[in-house]
């Protein structure tokens, strides 16, 4: 949110669609630090999930409430928002609704109505690869798991240095899901320290040498990103997440405000783009749009919680197995 409202407040040089070449975004994006801390906690949080409900039918109901109520609610504002946009029949609105219930519509040239969809299908991929690995009794098998990615890898870096570019940066993200996958298994206590140390040094090398020929021996034709900036974004986006991971056990995480955002947070992340869209047509900039963006967004985003996000996550909770209590 912060990364997006700096581009649309003209404090970093312009605003879009203007090319920038301040230190944002030329060395960082701070938009690519959280979507990567995301999918860290995405890789820890999803295997625990889905061994805890221990049903692969329940656990894709309860991504299925947790996800799509919100999503489209937000379609469906920002369609009446932008009044439809270049879609204006019915012949060219199912095809769009469906892209958007896949998370394909950037892959099937559709326009876009919710924005950062791109990551929810990148979200999708990890949900799908964590279910064939359970169906399978992979999911527990770490090092063939680790393994698995390196060689999906190594193939992505050989496809592009036989000039068939793959969005390199994409599949790290995929990568950070395993690393946040390892994660999981080390506060589970099911690999040791210098176990789980040797396969984050694997996971960490693999990113870095995916970014590396990805974006700086053989970029795209129209990249998006650098090299130094991806390292700089990765590199903080690791902070963000390992300290409070070393940290864990820390008084800190029990806060009310971090619980709180942690609740409001997959509201804020759609709903902020909205708000944008909005303030975009105003005469507001500069400071003080941030600190509007900020406020509006978390304000909306608290009823949104509530009245959209909560009541289905509470059907999903009711679907629960019903455990016997133990014998007297």
């Amino acid at each position: 949110m912060l990364q997006h409202s700096l581009y649309e407040s003209g404090l970093l040089g312009g605003r879009p669609p203007e090319e920038l070449a301040g230190f944002i975004p030329t060395w960082l994006e701070l938009g690519e630090t959280g979507v990567v801390a995301f999918f860290l906690v995405s890789g820890f949080v999803i295997p625990l999930s889905l061994e805890k409900t221990a049903q692969l039918k329940l656990f894709w109901i309860h991504r299925v409430l947790r996800i799509y109520p919100l999503y489209i609610t937000i379609f469906a504002l920002t369609f009446l928002v932008t009044a439809g946009g270049h879609i204006h029949t019915l012949d060219a609105f199912i095809p769009n609704f469906v892209s958007h219930m896949l998370f394909i519509q950037e892959y099937t040239n559709q326009e876009g109505f919710v924005g950062g969809a791109w990551t929810l299908s990148l979200e999708m991929v990890w949900y799908i690869s964590i279910s064939l690995a359970f169906m399978l009794s992979l999911n527990r098998r770490t090092n063939l798991l680790v393994a698995l990615t390196v060689m999906v890898s190594v193939a992505a870096q050989l496809s592009c240095a036989a000039h068939f570019h793959l969005p390199m940066g994409r599949l790290s993200m995929l990568v950070c899901c395993v690393f946040g996958l390892v994660c999981y298994r080390r506060e589970q206590g099911t690999i040791s320290r210098s176990h789980f140390a040797a396969l984050s040094a694997v996971l960490a090398a693999t990113i870095a040498t995916n970014l590396f020929v990805g974006l700086q021996l053989f970029p795209a034709v129209n990249p998006t990103a650098s090299f130094p900036m991806a390292i700089d974004s990765w590199a903080l986006a690791a902070v963000v997440f390992f300290v409070p991971f070393a940290l864990r056990n820390a008084s800190i995480w029990t806060h009310s405000l971090l619980s709180f955002l942690g609740q409001i947070s997959y509201s804020v992340y759609l709903v902020h783009p909205v708000v944008l869209l909005l303030l975009s047509s105003t005469a507001i900039s500069g400071l003080l749009l941030i600190v509007v963006t900020f406020t509006v967004t978390i304000c909306i985003s608290t009823l949104t919680y509530r009245l959209v996000e909560s009541p289905p996550i509470r059907v999903g909770h009711s679907l629960r197995p019903v455990r016997p209590l133990p014998a007297a």
